[in-house]
């Protein structure tokens, strides 16, 4: 019998320790981002809460041995959960997600070792998705769409190492293509090409170094001439 309280006493002071809670005006973080509170020497272990001047949670952390390991939340004033987070010896890794107030998915950001890594999605208040884009080690690295809130396809692009490179197109409502360009590097080059919605082209201007350079053209909805301007190096000739 005697074994059996020490044992529930050791357990019940193990759960006691690992569900500790300060607020986060008594704890601090030394050079190397180790987290104490205040008073104690020992690197702390538990759950950290912020609050603002109101008193409402903020946001709230857990820690092991001085570093952020598991979940990390914000809260919205109303106390809704604003976004969630996982973190391991101080690095995000894993898929961060924020909301909206009413619940509802706003983002999802997949980390690993401290830096966005694979597709991330953002969404409309009315859940459809809003854009989406790929990672890799942090980087923008492959295809970016963005939609319309009907969940038709408004633009799409090819980026390499943050930089759009490639074909870039935006779409109508509907689903034609309304305008295409090319890049290259971030650099605009190329003959950019704008359509009217019912397909017919709009407007051909070409692009040189990241500029205007050539002539021109505006078509009306019959496909005639009705502009034609020349540039040079992105200023007007004639």
């Amino acid at each position: 019998m005697k074994k059996l309280l020490i044992s529930l006493f050791l357990v019940s002071s193990v759960l006691a320790f690992s569900e500790r809670v300060v607020k986060g005006d008594k704890a601090y973080a030394d050079d190397k981002g180790i987290v104490y509170v205040e008073g104690e020497k020992t690197p702390y272990t538990g759950v950290i809460e912020g609050y603002d001047a109101q008193g409402k949670l903020e946001g709230k952390a857990n820690y092991k041995d001085g570093k952020m390991n598991g979940s990390s939340k914000l809260y919205y004033p109303s106390g809704k959960l604003q976004s969630e987070a996982t973190f391991k010896d101080n690095v995000q890794d894993g898929v961060q997600k924020d909301y909206f107030e009413d619940g509802k998915v706003k983002l999802e950001l997949p980390y690993k070792n401290g830096k966005p890594e694979g597709t991330a999605k953002e969404f409309y208040p009315n859940g459809k998705l809003f854009v989406e884009a790929t990672y890799q080690n942090g980087i923008k690295n492959g295809y970016e769409k963005s939609y319309y809130d009907t969940g038709a396809l408004q633009s799409e692009k090819t980026i390499k190492n943050g930089k759009i490179d490639g074909v870039s197109k935006i779409y109508y409502p509907n689903g034609k293509l309304g305008s295409e360009a090319t890049f290259k590097n971030d650099v605009q080059i190329g003959v950019q090409k704008d359509y009217y919605e019912n397909g017919k082209l709009k407007a051909e201007v070409p692009y040189k170094n990241g500029q205007v350079d050539g002539t021109a053209k505006a078509y009306d909805e019959n496909g005639k001439v009705i502009e034609q301007v020349i540039f040079k190096n992105g200023q007007k000739v004639k």
